[in-house]
């Protein structure tokens, strides 16, 4: 008979162990209808549709009859309305439901993205590798492929998917502006903040000779096909190209890469090219956890608690947690409550509340870790066809240019 291994319960139910271990007592002793397997001497719950069904019922039990009085209420910072729209805070609490997590890309709100753009600078500054060094270094690096596509081509417009502070870019477009060829500079981005930094920035280094387009556009579900739409019905279509920049790993933060993929995939024409670059998977790159702009800062940084601390939830009720988990490939990092917790939020018909049990979790960061062939793959399955790829001498960084494959 198949059976859950405890880590497996708790890593799929959000529950602590403890709580695995009293449902087995339980159904050992006849007080739950559980079916139970034994392996030498350990006991196990059974792996069957059934018993599935019954675990998520006692699961909801047990958040339906927890001691309200033990329970530490919660309520959103007034400026978090005001943040995020309806539909957005929606997504937040339907997150925190169903995966116990925080999308990532509402950290770069408000003062989420101010400390993104320093964690950045500090990225920009080191002479350590790092994802901000190497992606620069790749670009220049990968500069004579990149004129050899563009080549033939008047203008050359580049598309720059959750544009950060445009950092990585500077050099990039610095290039193009010299040879006369770049058309338009369009930046993406969910946080009308981080875009606010960007245009910013490209002004700094370029006063008027780049101008900036900012689009507030979350890249994990919305095409930016209609913005790219007027480029192929102008009289020099022929004579113009498109870049689609997704630079630093960004889809490997989200719940669903391929989705991410797939959605730009489906934005793309038939002659624009997707450079991506990443910090791929080694045993050095497994155990890199430092977020924070000043080293000696909280230990769960600036880029990855906005959203926790908007949501009033105080360092003291929760533990953070970081690793690697060897199944699903990632880092992680997230905070396990040491008490009981409710968050109440407001909507405009009304109140809803998510709650959590004491030990249970909440995934603030992700990165899943790829190797080379890993990305290989992932890109063939979401229809783009890679044309070259260089990686950095110590194969912890790689660069893709790749085009849409066509039907």
């Amino acid at each position: 008979m198949q059976f859950f291994r405890n880590v497996d319960i708790v890593k799929r139910y959000k529950v602590d162990e403890s709580t695995v271990r009293k449902w087995i007592r339980g159904a050992r002793e006849g007080k739950l209808d559980l079916a139970l397997h034994v392996e030498g001497s350990r006991t196990y719950i059974a792996n069957t549709t059934r018993n599935t069904t019954l675990i998520a019922d006692l699961i909801q039990e047990r958040r339906k009859f927890r001691n309200s009085k033990a329970a530490k209420v919660v309520r959103p910072r007034p400026e978090f309305y005001k943040i995020y729209t309806q539909s957005q805070i929606y997504e937040l609490l339907t997150n925190l439901e169903l995966h116990h997590e925080i999308p990532r890309q509402y950290n770069y709100f408000d003062g989420g993205a101010m400390s993104w753009d320093e964690y950045a600078q500090r990225l920009a500054n080191e002479d350590a590798p790092n994802v901000m060094n190497r992606t620069i270094n790749l670009l220049e690096i990968s500069q004579s492929f990149l004129d050899y596509l563009v080549s033939g081509y008047r203008r050359v417009n580049i598309v720059d998917l959750g544009v950060g502070n445009a950092l990585p870019v500077k050099a990039f477009l610095s290039r193009l502006l010299e040879r006369g060829i770049l058309g338009r500079y369009i930046a993406l981005d969910i946080s009308a903040e981080m875009l606010e930094i960007a245009r910013r920035n490209i002004k700094s280094w370029f006063d008027n000779q780049v101008v900036f387009e900012g689009y507030e556009m979350d890249i994990s579900r919305e095409r930016f096909t209609n913005i790219l739409a007027e480029e192929y019905l102008k009289p020099d279509a022929d004579e113009t190209i498109n870049l689609v920049l997704l630079l630093g790993g960004t889809p490997y933060n989200f719940r669903n890469p391929d989705g991410v993929l797939q959605c730009i995939h489906d934005s793309m024409g038939a002659k624009d090219y997707l450079v991506h670059t990443m910090k791929l998977d080694t045993e050095v790159t497994r155990q890199y956890f430092d977020f924070n702009a000043n080293r000696a800062k909280s230990p769960l940084p600036p880029i990855h608690r906005f959203v926790i601390d908007i949501l009033n939830i105080d360092p003291s009720l929760y533990e953070l947690e970081l690793g690697f988990d060897e199944v699903r490939k990632q880092r992680y990092e997230r905070i396990r409550f040491t008490t009981a917790l409710t968050i109440e939020f407001e909507f405009d018909e009304g109140r809803r509340a998510v709650s959590f049990s004491k030990g249970e979790s909440v995934l603030v960061w992700r990165s899943w870790q790829q190797t080379v062939k890993d990305l290989t793959r992932q890109f063939d399955r979401n229809d783009f066809y890679i044309l070259t790829a260089v990686q950095t001498v110590d194969m912890e960084y790689v660069l893709t240019v790749s085009r849409a494959k066509e039907d």
